[in-house]
């Protein structure tokens, strides 16, 4: 990791007073500091021959799409914070959910055994809120909350680096301390996938395409990128910090 620590895993809150519409009693709406969401998804990727070598190789291109959870909120030791002053309710007044349909790249790692990286250069995710915590974002005061523009990506198959720009955010919702919103924000996201529920190799489909759709759970991190020239060092710093997270937990 790098030695300034710029590349930990910056820590932020969250208001939910502003999407929440019944929430809970008591509270203030402010959560604890965040470093990490706890997130369950499906995930669907559609691989694409490019280049005529047999099977999904480095340079094939790749599209994906997903909708997912943020189960939990977690500590800076993965834990998820407990109680309704620090989490504010979230999975009984509120859960946060997400959805992306055209996250396009190249692979650029498959180890053949189910580990495929994609290297992303275009694409949106979407954050929208559950005020009832009902499986859906329909319902009076549900809203989208968040759009992150993606524009490059880097890591490994199990620890992800995602570049964004935040396009649109909720004004008044999430917030790096002291008080700064993210509003137009390029904030760097740190995906670690800690398991796979369905099988992990893709199935063909004609001769030059292959899908797969996999059930994951993992977590993600944020992290402000203050000029796009440290993209490289705060990826190979978050990798690290994934790293040292998966051995202190196997532990």
């Amino acid at each position: 990791m790098l030695a300034s620590g710029a590349a930990l895993a910056e820590p932020f809150y969250i208001n939910v007073n502003n999407f929440d519409t019944s929430p809970l009693g008591g509270t203030d709406g402010l959560t604890s500091l965040i470093h990490q969401f706890g997130i369950n998804w499906s995930a669907t990727s559609i691989f694409t021959d490019d280049d005529g070598i047999a099977g999904i190789t480095v340079g094939d291109s790749v599209v994906d799409s997903g909708f997912g959870t943020v189960s939990s909120y977690l500590d800076s030791n993965a834990n998820a914070l407990d109680g309704g002053e620090a989490n504010e309710g979230v999975g009984v007044t509120h859960r946060l959910r997400f959805s992306y349909n055209d996250l396009v790249g190249k692979v650029a790692i498959n180890d053949g055994l189910g580990g495929i990286l994609a290297k992303y250069t275009g694409g949106t995710i979407n954050v929208y809120n559950d005020n009832n915590v009902d499986g859906d974002t329909i319902d009076a005061g549900e809203k989208l909350l968040m759009t992150l523009d993606v524009f490059d990506s880097a890591g490994t198959a199990a620890n992800a680096i995602i570049f964004a720009n935040v396009s649109f955010v909720d004004p008044g919702s999430f917030f790096f301390p002291v008080a700064t919103d993210w509003s137009s924000l390029t904030v760097a996201i740190g995906a670690r996938i800690d398991s796979n529920v369905d099988a992990l190799l893709p199935t063909q489909i004609d001769d030059t395409t292959w899908t797969r759709t996999s059930t994951l759970d993992g977590s993600v991190s944020f992290n402000r990128v203050p000029e796009p020239g440290v993209l490289a060092l705060l990826g190979i710093g978050l990798l690290g910090l994934g790293a040292a997270r998966r051995n202190k937990k196997a532990a």
